[in-house]
């Protein structure tokens, strides 16, 4: 196509177009002197077969059929206040403010209603498709077939009916890239055309992206705790938003391939688009999904706000079940778990910062193998977390998993924790002698928790079985072959340690093959807004109520703190405002931060502290009040909810008098 020269004025530019519009559509002679994108569309135009004398959209909807496109286009709502803001911004005058869907029907007009009025002459209104292959080149539909935003100015419409009008408009994206979804468009008489109307035009999209992004955002993390919360042991879990799009993978998962290059295959893919959207309008039933050449798929889907966002995709395990554990008979105890599966994978590990991706991409790295593993992190990072992560991800994920706290348990007892004893070692054993942490832990993983806090004696036969591979029960002389993985954790610089002489250098050096540091809370900038919204929501299952939310205060309170307690800290925060806020809306003052509490003092002479201690008190009441109520007065499982072990429970109820009937005592 050869150059031209720029027209001086809008009027030479409209006689230039003219004349290569008349000399393309009535004469046959190719497109010149106008812009390739107008080129393009031109001669798309003509094999559409568009009339150029037409004078009105054939295709248009019914008043129902208009209706219900937009009840269904999610876009069109987020839109409608942006819209609104601009058009008010905006000033319209001669000019209207439209959208439109991502197949091209105009959905929404706003503008002075004499302007209205004219541009329906042309059917330019509510419920007219304006795609290219109806319409011919026009400013929606040439954006919507190019994929970016567009300035049909008068002639360059290939409707002569059309040429009256000049319009910009501009696509709205999905996050990420795709197809548009839908459309923002100005449009104005081509001699009082708006030079930054392709501009406002291009804000106004850009602003429903950001609130469409946003939108995702929150459906994602929908998907992402409905996947959190589907406890089906061994079976394969796949999150997937509204369009088939993987969201989540467990481990399992993973490991057998559900997902192909992080996506469904094709087929099941379109299958549960199918089923979709014959849900819609009932939601909850699940979905079987059988492709050739793939298994038996279940999906669940997840709904929010009335429309279905995504689904929980399971492939049942079929494999046999996992060997029972060889432990016999040992009494439950507060400082030490069940030897059992571990309970959570790295779908559990919730954040983006990177200081936290760093840590996770070494764990990933150490599933990968069976050396040992020390974590490192101040209390209440999570590192019991990972490694439950690193066993549930590994080899030895069918095997147990057995946590063990080191600090807990009293010196004297340690050896006999881990090692076992054999029948008449000392009194008040059990009287046939009891297999240690380690045999409970035989082809699984052994957790030790807190180990800079074994004794002396306890490192040194540590070490001796972590040399020799076998360990001989107290009392006994016959040693036991074990093939156990060992990981480790310590709030505490276990080097340090060894440069006191608290800790063996040589037990460090065995321990400290792989080491992870976990950062601490601080130090993970965004991730502190993620973690509350997750355990709020979280929070409203366990005391019992809907529609929580967190002020912008709030938030900015939670970004602003140290958080010395790190995630279990911030998770208690949010559990207690849950159970106490007395709205729905959670403010600053709801979440008592330590930092606080010089609010709570009386306003009144005399010393503070009684008043003080008594409110913080009984907002520990309330918040274990919650606790034990929504786990059915269970202890084990309410200590864990809180992150404390029992015996740190029952100290604390006595505390604040509650009886099992939740009344003071």
């Amino acid at each position: 196509m050869r150059p031209f020269p720029k027209p001086t004025s809008r009027l030479e530019r409209r006689r230039q177009i003219d004349r290569a519009w008349h000399a393309y559509v009535l004469d046959g002679v190719a497109p010149d002197g106008i812009g390739e994108e107008i080129a393009r569309s031109w001669q798309r135009a003509r094999g559409y077969r568009i009339d150029p004398a037409q004078k009105r959209i054939a295709r248009r909807l019914s008043a129902e059929e208009l209706r219900q496109r937009r009840e269904r286009d999610d876009v069109l709502r987020l839109a409608r206040p942006i819209l609104a803001d601009f058009a008010a911004r905006l000033g319209l005058g001669d000019h209207v403010l439209t959208y439109f869907d991502g197949d091209g029907w105009l959905l929404d007009i706003a503008g002075l209603p004499a302007v209205v009025e004219a541009v329906s002459e042309i059917d330019f209104t509510p419920g007219s498709c304006w795609a290219e292959d109806a319409a011919g080149t026009n400013g929606p539909g040439t954006a919507l077939a190019e994929g970016r935003p567009v300035e049909v100015f008068a002639s360059e419409h290939f409707v002569e009916a059309w040429q009256p009008w000049s319009c910009a408009a501009a696509p709205v994206l999905p996050p990420g890239g795709g197809a548009p979804l839908g459309l923002v468009d100005i449009t104005g008489p081509w001699e009082v055309q708006r030079r930054q109307a392709l501009v406002a035009a291009k804000a106004i999209a850009r602003a429903v992206e950001e609130r469409l992004r946003a939108a995702v955002s929150v459906r994602d993390e929908v998907v992402r705790y409905a996947f959190r919360a589907a406890h089906a042991s061994g079976d394969a879990l796949v999150a997937v938003d509204a369009r088939g799009v993987v969201v989540a993978v467990n481990d399992a998962a993973a490991r057998r391939r559900v997902v192909e290059a992080g996506s469904l295959p094709l087929a099941v893919r379109q299958a549960l688009l199918t089923g979709f959207a014959g849900r819609a309008a009932a939601g909850g039933s699940e979905m079987h999904i059988q492709v050739p050449e793939a298994p038996l798929l279940v999906a669940s889907p997840v709904t929010h706000e009335g429309a279905v966002i995504g689904a929980i995709v399971r492939a049942p395990d079929a494999r046999p079940a996992t060997r029972p554990s060889r432990r016999r008979g040992r009494e439950d105890t507060a400082v030490t778990s069940e030897p059992g599966l571990a309970r959570y994978d790295f779908g559990r590990i919730l954040g983006a910062s990177d200081a936290l991706a760093r840590a996770t991409e070494l764990a990933r790295v150490a599933t990968r193998n069976a050396l040992p593993v020390a974590l490192y992190g101040e209390s209440g990072t999570g590192k019991e977390l990972f490694a439950h992560a690193i066993h549930s991800a590994g080899d030895r994920a069918g095997g147990p998993f057995v946590a063990v706290n080191c600090g807990s348990i009293p010196a004297q007892l340690v050896e006999a924790e881990l090692f076992g004893y054999e029948a008449g070692t000392f009194t008040g054993g059990r009287r046939d002698g009891n297999q240690g942490r380690f045999e409970d832990a035989d082809g699984g993983t052994l957790f030790l928790d807190e180990v800079s806090e074994l004794s002396g004696l306890a490192q040194t036969a540590l070490l001796r079985v972590l040399q020799e591979k076998e360990v001989v029960r107290l009392g006994g002389s016959s040693p036991r072959r074990l093939d156990v993985r060992i990981v480790t954790a310590s709030n505490k610089p276990l080097l340090a340690e060894c440069q006191e002489r608290r800790f063996r250098r040589d037990l460090y050096y065995r321990l400290n093959v792989l080491a992870i540091d976990i950062p601490p809370l601080r130090e993970r900038g965004d991730d502190v807004t993620l973690l509350a919204r997750i355990f709020l929501a979280e929070a409203e299952v366990e005391v019992g109520r809907a529609g929580l939310a967190l002020t912008d205060e709030a938030v900015a309170a939670l970004r602003a703190y140290s958080w010395p307690g790190n995630v279990r800290e911030l998770k208690n925060v949010i559990l207690r405002a849950a159970a106490t806020s007395r709205t729905a809306e959670i403010d600053r003052a709801d979440l008592l931060l330590p930092e606080d509490e010089a609010r709570l003092a009386p306003a009144s002479p005399g010393p503070p502290e009684p008043s003080l201690r008594g409110a913080m008190r009984e907002s520990e009441r309330q918040v274990l009040l919650a606790t034990l109520t929504a786990c059915a007065w269970n202890f084990s499982r309410a200590a864990d909810q809180l992150g404390i072990s029992r015996m740190t429970l029952y100290r604390r109820l006595e505390r604040c008098g509650i009886s099992r009937a939740g009344t003071r005592s």
